[in-house]
């Protein structure tokens, strides 16, 4: 963990990397491959290896990020630096890497993994459950979301990799700063100003440290914090559609026979106009909880361990609308949360099914008496289903229609519906090796929206690595 004295006052490095998720780590690695006396510090707000080990809460950030810490699923099979999002894509969206060029890359990463620690058998294919559930999805019409070949490695193994990993890069000379907010305050002669401030906010002063190049490799929970910075730097970023829609809670046996063989089952439906609709971050057992992201409220879920479980599953479902979609029937998503907000200040509001359907408000007694209890205690009765563009709900009831085919008992009128669920997306435009049109910012992994999952996200930290080796190892033009 950093303290007030670990890192002196303008101290000099050749590169930061903020985040340390697999991106981080591996452009760091891939840095030092390349040109091994480059000056790197590496930091995360979250919290370092050991202490993640002793918490009993799994929060996103800190020493692995979510996928190489908490998740372990490594995906093998072809993809693309940037992911696409569904639908029409916005003009001058570039792919950079894919084919048999991402494939390369992609098994250089999990051979590097091996390296490290990993020993998980390649899966080239699912298993009888899944494959059942693939079929019967499909009989449904709707298409169950499944990535093989993959690896899926413990978290004995995950931690060890890690635990190998961050003690190579420590020999080799990266600073490591943990609690710690990372804030580029602007450019200095060739470089960047960074700022550091320990996380709970407890040092006299923040420290000030010097970068020639600067890379942003943030999860997904640091999006926010990546577009705002970025922006503030000189790059370019253009906002994607937004995925909007609820969050539904039922009882954790109706969902049973989809969690049981998935805990978080991704499935969807393409729609007309453009759009797709899917279930996203399934909570098992879990509760609904109120988030602050991209300055709205929305209702999040924490999933639980077997001895912890609620009597609910939540999970989320989204419309996500091209960019075409966005403009013509799938117009008005986006402001959602914002009227649900301003409805409901400081509150997310919970709805029942039933209500939904009727287009009338939940009242305190009608949730009083519903078989389902809301696990969010702050949610608010009220009503959700008048914000939404007229094409949502009619999408919703054919999806959930289709999916109590694999669950029965989720159309329930018992069912609570809370809002507003919402997922934000960017595009960041930037060159082979991911430095945006900015001098020596460089962006990777799933916050910037280049990848998703732990092998992507590495693709991305090596591509980043060498593009940082480049500029730093490259001559200078005098003026």
């Amino acid at each position: 963990m950093i303290t007030q004295h670990s890192i002196a006052h303008d101290t000099p490095y050749d590169a930061v990397i903020a985040g340390s998720g697999i991106a981080g780590l591996l452009a760091a690695h891939e840095l030092l491959r390349r040109a091994p006396q480059t000056r790197i510090l590496i930091a995360d707000i979250g919290l370092p290896l050991e202490d993640r080990e002793r918490q009993a809460t799994s929060q996103m950030g800190g020493s692995g990020g979510a996928g190489l810490y908490l998740g372990g699923r490594l995906y093998l099979g072809s993809s693309s630096i940037p992911i696409p999002p569904p639908g029409t894509l916005p003009a001058g969206f570039r792919t950079i890497l894919e084919s048999s060029d991402y494939e390369r890359r992609a098994h250089e990463v999990n051979a590097l993994l091996d390296e490290y620690g990993a020993r998980a058998p390649l899966r080239l294919a699912p298993d009888v459950a899944i494959h059942t559930a693939i079929a019967d999805a499909e009989a449904a019409g709707l298409e169950y979301i499944t990535s093989y070949p993959a690896r899926f490695l413990t978290s004995e193994d995950r931690r060890g990799i890690l635990r190998r990993l961050m003690r190579r890069l420590e020999e080799r000379g990266v600073t490591f700063a943990f609690n710690a907010r990372v804030t580029p305050d602007g450019h200095a002669g060739a470089g960047f100003q960074v700022r550091l401030e320990q996380a709970g906010g407890t040092w006299e002063q923040a420290r000030a440290v010097t970068a020639r190049a600067l890379l942003l490799a943030p999860g997904r929970y640091g999006a926010e914090w990546l577009v705002e910075t970025t922006r503030r730097l000189g790059a370019a970023v253009e906002q994607l559609p937004s995925a909007f829609g609820i969050r539904l809670e039922v009882p954790l046996t109706t969902y049973a026979p989809l969690t049981d063989i998935n805990p978080d089952p991704r499935i969807q439906l393409t729609l007309s106009g453009d759009a797709i609709i899917k279930t996203y971050a399934t909570c098992l057992g879990g509760y609904v909880l109120p988030v602050t992201r991209y300055g709205a409220l929305v209702a999040s879920g924490v999933p639980l361990p077997a001895g912890q479980r609620t009597g609910s599953t939540t999970f989320a479902v989204l419309a996500q609308p091209g960019v075409v979609g966005a403009t013509d029937s799938w117009r008005g998503g986006e402001r959602a949360a914002r009227l649900l907000n301003e409805r409901y200040p400081g509150r997310l509001v919970v709805q029942r099914l039933a209500d939904v359907r009727e287009g009338e408000p939940t009242s305190a007694d009608a949730l009083a008496r519903n078989t389902v209890r809301p696990t969010c205690a702050d949610a608010t009765h009220g009503a959700l289903h008048d914000v939404y563009p007229d094409a949502f709900w009619p999408a919703c009831e054919d999806f959930l229609a289709r999916l109590a085919q694999l669950a029965p008992g989720i159309q329930t009128g018992d069912a609570l519906a809370y809002g507003p669920a919402e997922e934000r997306f960017w595009y960041f435009p930037t060159d082979d090796q991911l430095q945006t049109g900015a001098p020596g910012l460089f962006v990777a992994g799933d916050g910037a929206g280049q990848s998703q999952g732990i092998i992507q996200a590495g693709v991305t930290g090596t591509l980043a690595g060498a593009g940082l080796a480049h500029y730093l190892t490259a001559p200078r033009i005098r003026s």
